[in-house]
């Protein structure tokens, strides 16, 4: 008697090492936006009706992008890899439009078109990582299918984000790159010195503008940039300092209040103060069954090196923020200006990683096939 066919859902529920993980960071983050004090200001320390609801809306856009991609499949995914590519990039490149790109900081990093806005970065990240699995599936069609246009358009995707300038967004794609590459089966001793060349200019590069220099200075030296990016660096030591279990509540810290950018780029250490360390290790189990879900994915795509660098460039896309961003809550590396994927309020890379998600779910469900077979005649 032939086995009843299995219902989409419940085939994305096998992938409960992505799914479960990321819905419990995206709740949180969630939280943490609506119980800000009442105060129109920055994410996280003011108006938490009005993000929360935008990071809602990104959350229920990124399950239902998660989803088509999942339905779709790792083939059609990298079929449309250079169509997403270049409109990604065209994307990116409008932030030095007036009146569409938002300027602040001197950095041009933003779009806003009426009551949308966001950062183009993730997008353009995500879609690099997909171009060069395209190009090692051998879905790619003409001009695009040869290695040197592949990689001079990711170079020209590296220069418009440092063109911004973005150099952590420049060094999680250049990281992404190298997973790809990787993934496609080229030998990591031919990736790791150019690599290691590239990520040096960056630093180099870096190290031109005068805001770079104050984070390092701020870093290194707190005590003596009390005015500058010393007091943020003291916050966060602060903020982690004392630490009880189960935190002083959420809504109740100190760090959210004193902060920039409490609820993107220092999230992790507001969750550490609010909820403790139960709740930080919480966030850090959370990434673990991700990254555990990744693992899976990129076992399943072992036959298919088109697919293995899928998912080694979706699971490079999600964890390598991540890391950053633990890193510069926990006072280890200078103040870089990284968002957490789906636990910070940044409502276009929450959708961003829920593809990359649903990448993954695709990758380790065997493509669309799978799904072929799961549906109802």
């Amino acid at each position: 008697m032939a086995r009843p066919p299995t219902p989409l859902l419940a085939l994305l529920g096998r992938q409960a090492l992505l799914a479960l993980p990321a819905l419990a960071l995206g709740g949180l983050g969630v939280a943490v936006v609506a119980t800000a004090p009442g105060r129109a200001t920055s994410a996280g320390a003011g108006a938490p009706a009005h993000f929360a609801v935008r990071q809602t809306v990104a959350l229920a856009l990124a399950a239902v992008v998660g989803l088509a991609v999942a339905r779709l499949g790792t083939r059609r995914a990298l079929r449309a890899a250079p169509v997403l590519f270049v409109g990604a990039l065209a994307i990116t490149a409008a932030v030095f439009l007036p009146g569409v790109g938002v300027k602040a900081g001197g950095a041009s990093r933003w779009l806003r078109l009426g009551p949308l806005s966001g950062d183009p970065a993730p997008l353009l990240i995500a879609a690099a990582g997909l171009l060069i699995a395209a190009w090692r599936a051998g879905t790619t069609r003409g001009a695009l299918a040869r290695a040197p246009v592949t990689l001079g358009l990711l170079f020209a995707a590296l220069g418009l984000l440092v063109a911004e300038p973005d150099f952590s967004a420049a060094a999680v794609l250049l990281a992404v790159a190298v997973g790809a590459l990787a993934g496609a089966g080229v030998p990591l001793r031919r990736v790791a010195p150019p690599a290691a060349i590239v990520l040096l200019l960056l630093a180099v590069g870096a190290s031109r503008f005068g805001y770079v220099g104050g984070r390092i200075h701020g870093f290194l030296a707190p005590e003596q940039d009390r005015r500058g990016k010393g007091f943020e660096v003291l916050q966060l030591a602060r903020a982690n300092s004392g630490v009880s279990a189960s935190g002083v509540g959420l809504g109740h810290g100190s760090a959210r209040r004193h902060l920039h950018a409490p609820a993107s780029d220092y999230v992790y250490a507001v969750v550490t103060e609010e909820l403790g360390w139960l709740g930080a290790l919480g966030v850090a189990g959370a990434w673990l069954a991700i990254a555990a879900g990744a693992v899976v994915a990129v076992r399943a795509a072992r036959p298919d090196a088109g697919a293995r660098a899928a998912a080694l460039a979706a699971t490079t896309a999600l964890l390598a923020p991540a890391a950053l961003h633990v890193a510069v809550c926990r006072g280890w590396i200078p103040i870089i200006g990284v968002s957490m994927p789906l636990l910070s309020y940044d409502p276009a890379l929450t959708v961003v990683s829920g593809a990359e998600l649903g990448l993954l779910a695709a990758v380790a469900l065997g493509g669309p096939a799978a799904f072929d077979r799961a549906s109802p005649a």
